[in-house]
């Protein structure tokens, strides 16, 4: 990545966590020091990958920034409040409170790295890629949809296995059915390979390359880096398990994904 755009992504950290704090503080929900620089970690660890998946991409201005948009918000913000909801985290009107902020941030922070990038203006050259009738992508996805709630469940289970704690905070809510649970799931799988999609036939890199950078999308953005975050509704010892958790298989997902879903191009850039 160039030392410049790095230091730009660096400033736009800091930038948005101090308007986070100033947002607070005008709402009176101003949290402490130490909440921020958790806020900052999170928020440099999305936007470095973001960075580097903007460099890498062949895509351009607006469909640029649709596109990191859509990775930001998709995978890192509305993906995960569903699974909040479900998990009686918190109520309705909880995950409708959070929505505005979230969506306006990603709204703004994807059309400013583009800029920030110099790709606004960047021609693309195009990626071609060798045919693949539609069969062949209709049993792709649904065997991607439905490894990732294998993935899901196998990880849950582990975790519970090895984490005695988790079955005590989860036991003091009242689980969703189990229907619920997997119906979820499989919805958020087709979102996750929809970004896998657009990952790999956008970015000018490796079939290889291009799986290890989606499974670091699936874990980073959407595990680690918000797991950072404090929360009242999770304390640091759950959110801690569920990192290691969504942080592991979700990157073997990811890596998984991005081979059964990518292509070989006709011209490599």
């Amino acid at each position: 990545m160039d030392t410049k755009f790095g230091i730009k992504i660096v400033f736009t950290v800091i930038l948005l966590t101090f308007v986070n704090f100033l947002l607070d503080w005008i709402q009176g929900s101003a949290s402490n020091a130490i909440d921020y620089g958790f806020q900052t970690i999170s928020n440099f660890l999305i936007f470095i990958l973001l960075g580097y998946s903007i460099i890498r991409s062949d895509l351009s201005g607006i469909r640029l920034s649709l596109s990191v948009f859509g990775i930001y918000y998709l995978i890192g913000s509305l993906n995960l409040l569903v699974e909040a909801f479900i998990f009686k985290l918190t109520d309705f009107s909880g995950i409708i409170s959070l929505i505005p902020r979230s969506l306006i941030t990603a709204l703004v922070i994807a059309p400013v790295l583009v800029y920030l990038s110099n790709k606004w203006q960047y021609k693309s050259r195009g990626i071609e890629f060798e045919a693949r009738p539609a069969i062949g992508w209709i049993w792709r996805i649904v065997v991607g949809d439905v490894l990732y709630l294998v993935f899901y469940i196998v990880a849950g289970l582990t975790l519970i296995h090895v984490f005695p704690d988790l079955v005590k905070f989860y036991n003091e809510k009242t689980p969703p059915p189990p229907e619920l649970i997997f119906g979820v799931q499989l919805i958020r799988g087709l979102v996750f390979s929809a970004t896998a999609i657009l990952v790999s036939r956008t970015t000018d890199l490796s079939l290889s390359k291009k799986a290890v950078l989606i499974g670091l999308i699936f874990s980073i953005i959407g595990g680690i880096a918000p797991l950072i975050l404090p929360s009242a509704e999770m304390p640091p010892n759950i959110r801690l398990g569920h990192g290691f958790e969504v942080g592991i298989s979700n990157f073997l997902y990811g890596l998984l994904l991005g081979y059964l879903l990518g292509q070989k191009p006709k011209n490599p850039l």
